[in-house]
């Protein structure tokens, strides 16, 4: 693997602190996974003692590929995580140490509006909660609060701020009463959430800190297990994050961050970027690595967007720290390289002729295109994508939009439907916004009360359904007008007058709806919502239409409800209802993740979006004043600068911030930049190009419109005057419609290009569990683990985990005292019991019941002596072919004769054709064991709980070596399947999919 110089001496550093400044685009997670990986194959560090901290999950989900992909074998579990989950295992583990209880929940910040919102009374707010809206500052309130704990300000230390403001006049006392209305509000809310055993994500952080600072022999624990530390993106992280990295590597110093100051922007969720800039003041003996080999984008991108970003000069770590961040284009492309002799200074740029392209030659120019009308931009961007689609053959996905907000999008997704352009847009307003999750909350509202007219017209305009709106006039304009429940029951029987020859078609709805009316009645949202995707055939109308996208949909809605189920035991399809109109009066989504599935289909992101990604070609639409650079809108409340730990620029915070956020979007592009914008948008007004146009062309802030010479009904193309400066090459055009744009908006009717195919295997990782499901039915993997499609909660699973989670606990606690109590393993099972899935309230009390008696059997049966494990859910990747086996063993315990004995608990009833000698799991375990723990195991168990009673076996050193190529050939089978059904008379009657399986 080649690595440049510089991304060589990052990968090499083994110890004490390196701040690594990666520009975009120059291989930064690769340097990270390289350098976590050179230190556990040269045998410096365990991969269990390396810890790395990034800020979502995509980005540790990348990490983790990368790093399976590198590894030539295998790896114990290395721990990389979130701020946010690290700081939960933190507090998981040990919050018992400072009172907090390891059973809290972690409130989303929807759910912090509702529980604001149901303990309004309870707050002493007058300022705040205006007589007319009482609502209307939730969620300034809830910002502000999280924004003072990235900054580890407590509500003691607020209020002590507040009390001691001067007070000169009534209107310094008006603001003194207002911050102690505030910040006695915070320190409510903040014992509101304990007595509930709440916990939101910026209590995470704080209070990983305080059980630091006051228990030290638990920050010692964590430093002896953590001996190196990694952080990526470190230019995001706030105060409360940085210091809880500083805490665990105070006594080391072995830590490496990564982080870039002119991709900074999100300062408004909290992040400080005098983190990065203070980086060598915590660590004097820092090593400093500037990366600045750029392998994504050609030169001209580059220099663009460098000729920007210089205009936040002085406050810039390569002004700071005397270094040079300019980005060398090294493509492989040699007419995209870098050209050394060139010297490029803030604000130089070229406005050039446009050239021609017919070559072939990779298209570098940063191009600049000036419109009247947003309409023709819109079509152009379309046009455009369409054209270098077919001379390049890049698929749609190798193309973006960016806009500053989601507002901005309409235009452009009108302009490719008119083309008949595939798309894809993440609704800023979540699942509740998608048509097929509407149908669904519709059918929801019209369970939750019959009579809702609106709701049912919705559902009967469903495809499954097929009803043509001219019967659905007819329905509505029907004799039967009180509701139209009564007109479709009406219809449904033999003396339709209205339709006569449909009465079957409608008798089958009707009694559909119901049966659906009675069955909500008893059961919860979650199975009264699979109950109508089963018995409806809507799953089966999508799936065998190939509407793959709303399955996926549908199934995200499907872990929203289940999450609703979770924290609320009233879970009925009315309350259900109650839930959905509080959301939408809270303005926050129903969120769903959308990372997971691949499209083809042009991408319209936001410009804080698009962070991460790259595209061959991008397009930056609607590049105006006050839209790009947005208005600088402050917010309600803010942090006292008398408590806060930033330092405060002397130039435009604002204007920086969004000056890193057009840098970003700009290094979005490989091949090429098309920046857009016009005169008029809606109504009459004129809009300025924006500033940021301005200083890319080098050129004064402001259009300069004596040199425009635009043609009279042509669309070509009208070119501007040339200015030359080094090596940056722009192209500014100017168009003029050639048609009334309004006429563009009649072409809409085109149908959309398919986008998205039936999900072939594409497991990079394989778990037995996977194997397991590929063996028993392939087209029940594929529903399972490549569709996704929703089932509901099982109750199997979900007493399973109740088991498992406390016996794991129980022995967690074993550990440290050697004896403990029955009614301490009792404890334990109630606070992890899950009453999800179960048929009734009597099913649930019976399983629970059942459960405690078999630990009881258990206890009784191990507890003179216990035998202490020496590992618990120990997890193992390991490499197989181009795979990686993933999983976790329960239990691994020590014989007296220096051997390891496995244990697998098994919470079902123990099968007749159980072969414990070939069962694949332990064999899967044996081989773990051997080739990557390096431990003897002479003993392989499955205790049957149930029964108490444990079968063993072992595996000989033959049957761990012919199993890789076991595992392989599994792999190959399921990578060349069709995933036809395999029939099994007592299986499929208790399979989720027997409703839409073609076979049962």
């Amino acid at each position: 693997m080649d690595f440049n110089l510089e991304q060589q001496k990052a990968i090499d550093h083994t110890k004490g602190p390196l701040l690594i400044i990666a520009g975009a685009g120059t291989g930064k997670t690769r340097v990270i996974t390289s350098s976590i990986l050179h230190l556990i194959n040269s045998g410096i560090y365990k991969a269990s003692e390396i810890l790395a901290l990034t800020f979502t999950e995509k980005a540790t989900t990348e990490m983790i590929e990368r790093i399976d992909q590198e590894m030539p074998f295998g790896y114990e579990e290395i721990c990389v995580k979130t701020f946010h989950s690290f700081s939960e295992q933190i507090l998981r583990e040990s919050g018992l140490e400072i009172g907090v209880d390891t059973s809290y929940k972690i409130i989303s910040r929807e759910e912090q509006w509702f529980f604001f919102k149901k303990n309004l009374y309870n707050f002493e707010l007058e300022y705040y909660r205006p007589l007319g809206n009482p609502n209307k500052f939730i969620s300034d309130l809830l910002t502000h609060f999280s924004k003072l704990k990235d900054e580890l300000i407590t509500p003691e230390k607020y209020i002590e701020w507040a009390e001691k403001l001067e007070v000169k006049n009534p209107e310094e006392e008006e603001i003194r009463v207002k911050n102690l209305e505030v910040a006695n509000a915070y320190k409510k809310y903040q014992e509101l959430l304990i007595q509930n055993n709440y916990l939101d994500f910026g209590d995470l952080t704080m209070y990983a800190i305080r059980l630091f600072e006051t228990r030290k022999s638990v920050l010692v624990e964590y430093r002896n297990r953590f001996k190196y530390l990694f952080v990526d993106e470190f230019q995001d992280t706030n105060y409360a994050q940085f210091k809880l990295v500083r805490m665990l590597c105070e006594e080391h110093k072995n830590i490496t961050v990564v982080g870039d100051d002119d991709q900074s922007i999100y300062k408004w969720r909290g992040a400080s970027l005098s983190n990065i800039l203070q980086f060598e003041k915590f660590f004097p003996e820092t090593e400093k690595i500037v990366l600045i080999e750029n392998y994504r984008s050609s030169q001209n991108i580059l220099d663009s967007a460098y000729a920007l970003i210089q205009n936040n000069n002085p406050d810039r770590l390569e002004v700071k720290s005397n270094i040079t961040k300019r980005l060398h284009s090294n493509t492989g492309d040699k007419s995209l390289r870098h050209r050394k002799s060139d010297k490029v200074d803030a604000g130089e740029s070229v406005v050039q002729h446009v050239l021609d392209n017919s070559s072939g030659r990779v298209d570098e120019k940063v191009h600049v295109h000036h419109f009247q009308y947003y309409l023709n931009e819109a079509e152009f961007v379309a046009e455009k994508i369409n054209s270098l689609s077919k001379e390049e053959g890049l698929p749609y996905s190798s193309f973006a939009i960016l806009v500053r907000t989601n507002r901005l999008t309409n235009p452009f997704i009108d302009a490719l439907k008119s083309a008949g352009i595939p798309y894809h847009v993440n609704d800023p307003k979540g699942l509740l916004h998608l048509p097929e999750i509407k149908n669904l909350v519709a059918v929801i509202k019209f369970l939750s009360n019959p009579y809702d007219d609106v709701s049912l017209l919705r559902i009967l305009k469903c495809d499954v359904f097929g009803v043509p709106m001219s019967e659905i006039l007819s329905i509505i304009n029907s004799p039967v007008k009180k509701h139209l429940v009564m007109a479709l029951k009406k219809l449904a029987s033999e003396d339709n007058e209205v339709l006569p020859g449909m009465e079957s078609n409608f008798k089958k709805i009707y009694e559909l709806f119901a049966h659906l009316i009675e069955f909500s009645k008893k059961n919860s949202v979650g199975l009264t919502i699979n109950e109508f995707l089963m018995k409806s055939g809507h799953l089966e109308y999508l799936l065998q239409n190939e509407k793959f996208e709303e399955v996926y949909n549908i199934n995200e809605f499907a872990k929203n409800v289940s999450a609703f189920e979770k924290d609320n035991q009233n879970n009925s399809v009315a309350d259900f209802c109650s839930y959905i109109e509080l959301l939408e009066e809270s303005d926050y989504p129903m969120t769903y993740r959308e990372d997971q599935v691949s499209r083809e289909a042009v991408q319209i992101l936001t410009t804080h979006g698009s962070k991460g990604l790259e595209f061959d070609y991008v397009f930056l639409g609607s590049m105006v004043n006050t839209r790009f650079p947005g208005t600088n809108r402050r917010d309600t409340f803010t942090v006292p600068e008398e408590l806060t730990t930033e330092i405060y620029s002397d130039g435009d915070v604002h204007m920086q911030e969004e000056r890193r956020l057009m840098y970003v979007a700009m290094t979005r592009a490989r091949k090429g930049l098309h920046i857009t914008y016009s005169d008029k948008y809606e109504g009459n007004k004129l809009w300025k190009r924006s500033v940021f146009v301005d200083e890319i062309l080098g050129c004064e802030s402001g259009r300069p419109e004596s040199k425009r010479s635009l043609k009279k009904d042509t669309n070509q193309k009208v070119e501007s005057p040339t200015r030359s400066h080094g090596s940056l090459s722009v192209e500014q055009i100017e168009y003029q419609p050639t048609v009334d744009p309004i006429e563009n908006l009649k072409k809409l009717n085109k149908k959309a290009t398919k986008i998205f195919d039936l999900p072939k295997f594409n497991k990079k990782r394989i778990s037995y569990s996977q194997l397991d499901s590929f063996g028993v039915c392939p087209l029940k993997y594929n529903y399972s683990y490549l569709l996704k499609i929703p089932t509901p909660t099982s109750h199997v699973t979900n007493f399973g985990s109740s088991v498992h989670e406390t016996l794991n606990e129980f022995y967690q606690k074993l550990i440290k005292e050697r004896d403990l109590p029955f009614s301490v393993m009792e404890e334990l099972y109630l606070k992890n019991w899950n009453s999800e899935g179960y048929d009734s309230v009597a099913h649930e009390a019976s399983k629970k019941k059942k459960g405690l008696e078999m630990l009881k059997r258990y206890y009784d049966a191990n507890c003179n002596p216990w035998a202490i494990p020496e590992f618990l859910e120990r997890s193992f990747n390991l490499k197989i072919g181009e795979y990686m086996l993933s999983g976790r063993i329960d239990r691994i315990d020590r014989l007296p004769d220096g051997t390891y004995e496995v244990i697998d608990y098994k919470t079902g009833s123990i099968h007749s054709d159980l072969n414990i000698k070939k069962h694949l799991q332990l064999s899967i375990y044996a081989m773990v064991c051997r080739d990557l723990f390096k431990i003897n195991v002479s003993k392989l168990s499955l205790y049957f709980l149930d029964a108490n009673k444990k079968i063993s076996a072992e595996r000989s050193d033959n049957q761990i070596n012919n199993l890789p190529e076991e595992i392989k050939a599994k792999i190959e089978e399921m990578k060349a399947s069709n995933f036809e059904p395999t029939p099994n008379e007592k299986l499929c009657s208790f399979c989720d999919y027997r409703m839409i399986c073609p076979a049962v």
